[in-house]
């Protein structure tokens, strides 16, 4: 499970991107999901090498995982094009997919990191203002950034080199 550290940064620094797409598209519901939609998916080329080199627990099947990521990237797309979430839908569906993803590799660190960021997606999209938006963005990267750092540290007490697959 330490692994997963390197993911789960990716998905904090999306999050920092998110806080700046924020005030920089202030509230543009188009421009905001497609920041995330295309975020997610450089996110998912750029992880994929270190997750080959350092494959996931597998805990569940293979076939869930590319579930998860093609209900991931439509959940996105789909939820970053409601009007009513200004965009921001693809946030919500980012930290239920962590969170997903924390249950399929038994790691309750990643859980509540997904959970959490889910919540703040919910209160980024309640609040509807600009500058809100960008601290609950900045409160949902900083979990996850939180999140990695606890997966690493976990890797090296557990005595693994951190790159360490399993």
């Amino acid at each position: 499970m330490s692994h997963n550290w390197l993911p789960v940064a990716g998905v904090g620094s999306l999050f920092l991107g998110g806080a700046a797409a924020a005030l920089v598209f202030e509230g543009d519901t188009g421009r905001t999901a497609v920041y995330f939609v295309v975020a997610t998916l450089v996110l998912i080329l750029l992880t994929t090498p270190w997750l080959l080199r350092h494959p996931p627990a597998l805990h569940a099947g293979a076939g869930a995982y590319l579930v998860l990521g093609v209900v991931v990237e439509l959940g996105a797309l789909l939820g970053g094009a409601v009007e009513a979430f200004r965009g921001l839908g693809a946030w919500v569906v980012l930290g239920i997919g962590v969170a997903v993803y924390g249950y399929l590799e038994r790691g309750r660190v990643m859980i509540t990191a997904g959970a959490g960021t889910a919540l703040l997606g919910v209160g980024a999209i309640v609040t509807a203002a600009p500058w809100p938006t960008l601290v609950l963005a900045l409160a949902s990267a900083a979990l996850l950034v939180f999140a990695a750092w606890r997966l690493r540290l976990l890797g090296m007490q557990a005595g693994l080199p951190a790159g360490a697959g399993r």
